[in-house]
């Protein structure tokens, strides 16, 4: 019995990553548009955030706010890898890497961060209520 529940829970775990690892690509294939859309209809009414660049957290009303700010600027280029995922129960975490190679707004660069979304499925659908992303070493915050 013990094998047939891990097994359960192992594929469960699959299927909730597969789910979760798609609304991600969505995330930032928005961003490469221009569009903070996804993030912010796919974000927890409780999201907290703290990204690479900003001084404190933050919360939903500036994700919401960075919307406005991002239209028209549609030149980021980031390759995401994922990294590593865990499920418990109604609440997952997802770490994955980025390279952006390019700014939103057409700048070159060439800056790598490590990032964790944490999401809560709520409402039979899963959210993002956290984010928290660093630089690699030597990465600038530009």
């Amino acid at each position: 019995m013990l094998a047939a529940e891990a097994f359960s829970k192992a594929s469960e775990a699959a299927a909730v990553q597969r789910i979760i690892w798609a609304k991600e690509m969505a995330i930032y294939q928005g961003r490469s548009k221009g569009m903070v859309d996804f993030y912010v209809d796919n974000a927890s009414p409780n999201f907290l955030a703290w990204t690479a660049g900003t001084t404190t957290p933050f919360r939903i009303d500036k994700l919401r706010a960075g919307k406005m700010a991002m239209r028209g600027r549609d030149k980021e280029v980031i390759e995401t890898t994922f990294r590593d995922f865990s499920l418990s129960g109604d609440t997952a975490i997802i770490y994955y890497q980025n390279h952006r190679t390019r700014m939103p707004d057409g700048t070159a660069v060439n800056q790598t961060y490590d990032n964790i979304h944490v999401w809560q499925k709520t409402d039979g659908d899963w959210k993002v209520l956290a984010s928290m992303s660093r630089p690699m070493h030597g990465c600038p915050l530009s």
